[in-house]
């Protein structure tokens, strides 16, 4: 019997049995809400159905909450599953509510239904930007669905969703190592999957390779990513058919991973083509995401620094500044940072100040919130003050001087180098740095102990 006809069937019995037939179609709604359809009006007859199963659930759980509360959060999560224009926050409100109707499950069901609903909340927290809770949250859903293994092919297909969640928060904290290890488990997961769960599921398979391929690129596996992304295209041409908007948005991730990967590679011409294809790509996304789209002019503008005109590099870089403004933080730093870099390398002094100025507050606004992102950048920002302020035609820059700025870039990049060995590389520059800005006063004997300790951090094996 056809899903449609059951729950046709369904309807009438659950109306004059509810307590007995509801379940039964509430069941099947939620079904009729998963099943993805590439035909016209497909998202809205999913939407329609797990907004039924909603009502009917509510109605439910109202009469009967000791057995019908996890039937209400199963129809929540599922009503969150539905890729339309749902506002996140009320999403992040469904979930949370989902998350409290299973907190103590009582059965593997409900434990399932706290694992969907705690990797969904954590997929909108970090899309968000509260990328620490969805971190947490994420971890939590992974081991809540280990807890409820075996798992079928659906649930198997959303724990996936779970480690790619969870691998975007340890990347975007500046993880790539474990972000990488966490990508790796789920792409060897979705390839688990028989061959007509990943034909079904082909989005997911798209995403996992697309975020795999970008993991070894940071990673320094450029071929690798490479044959990665070309062995995953159809995949994402499958995804920009069916469902047009997310599959842009990821085609527009791959050509940013390419563009890296080329550059790294000594290609600089495919470079540039892939990476101004991504922001012609960015710009054609409905709706608009200014983040992304600022994240992939600022790739553009570093490559065109490197291997382009650099008016044109400065133009890609501003944009990106005035894009991310207001829209993400995270982007914005790094643009800011990045666009001083240039002005400060052209002797550019009345464009580097108000950069400076703008930097260094949003630097500090977020370094404790999210340290691992905010304090290298914070430490690049005084650098970049330090290196103005001695280079400049003036004594004083943004408004801090030049050893109390070195001072403090050398403390954070300490504690940075402690807790982890890739920000050593950030320390000499520090030291470095602070060395040029004591030798500038005199100090001399100050100035030699930190072009001393510089070196021999260099110099020391890793």
């Amino acid at each position: 019997m056809s899903l449609v006809v059951r729950i046709a069937l369904l309807r009438p019995l659950a109306r004059r049995r509810p307590l007995r037939w509801g379940p039964r179609l509430a069941e099947a709604l939620v079904t009729r809400s998963q099943l993805v359809s590439g035909l016209p009006g497909g998202t809205a007859r999913r939407r329609a159905a797990a907004e039924e199963a909603v009502a009917l659930c509510r109605r439910l759980a109202a009469d009967r909450p000791d057995r019908h509360r996890a039937d209400l959060a199963r129809a929540l999560v599922a009503r969150v599953g539905v890729p339309d224009a749902q506002p996140m926050a009320e999403a992040i409100d469904q979930l949370r509510e989902a998350i409290g109707y299973v907190e103590d499950p009582p059965d593997r069901a409900a434990l399932v239904v706290l694992a969907a609903a705690r990797g969904g909340l954590a997929g909108n927290l970090s899309a968000r930007g509260d990328v620490r809770e969805a971190l947490t949250l994420a971890l939590r859903a992974r081991a809540t669905w280990d807890a409820a293994a075996p798992l079928d092919g659906w649930d198997r297909m959303r724990r996936v969703r779970t480690l790619l969640v969870l691998g975007d928060c340890r990347a975007t904290l500046g993880r790539p190592e474990p972000a990488l290890a966490v990508r790796q488990e789920a792409w060897d997961a979705f390839r688990a999957l028989s061959r007509w769960q990943r034909l079904r599921w082909h989005a997911v398979g798209a995403f996992a390779a697309t975020d795999l391929a970008g993991s070894l690129a940071a990673t320094g596996h450029a071929r690798d990513a490479l044959a990665l992304l070309h062995a995953s295209r159809e995949d994402r041409e499958m995804l920009r058919i069916v469902q047009p908007a997310r599959g842009r948005a990821l085609t527009a991730q791959a050509l940013l991973v390419e563009a890296e990967c080329r550059a790294e590679l000594g290609e600089p011409d495919a470079a540039l083509r892939a990476a101004g294809e991504a922001v012609d790509r960015r710009r054609e996304q409905e709706p608009a995401r200014p983040g992304e789209l600022a994240a992939a002019l600022r790739v553009h503008g570093e490559l065109l620094l490197r291997f382009g005109p650099r008016p044109d590099a400065v133009d890609r870089l501003a944009e990106a500044v005035r894009t991310a403004r207001g829209a993400d933080d995270i982007e914005l730093a790094a643009a800011l940072a990045r666009l001083a870099a240039a002005w400060i390398a052209g002797r550019r002094w009345d464009a580097v100040e108000p950069l400076l100025d703008e930097l260094l507050p949003v630097c500090r606004r977020w370094a404790d919130d999210l340290p691992e992102v905010f304090r290298p950048l914070l430490v690049e920002a005084l650098n970049l003050l330090l290196t103005a302020a001695l280079d400049a035609p003036r004594d004083r820059i943004a408004g801090l001087g030049g050893v109390t700025a070195g001072r403090e870039a050398v403390e954070l990049a300490r504690n940075l180098a402690t807790a982890d060995p890739r920000h050593h590389a950030l320390l000499v520059r520090s030291l470095r740095h602070l060395a040029r800005a004591l030798a500038a006063q005199g100090r001399t004997a100050e100035a030699e102990r930190a072009a001393a300790e510089a070196e021999n951090l260099s110099s020391a094996p890793e």
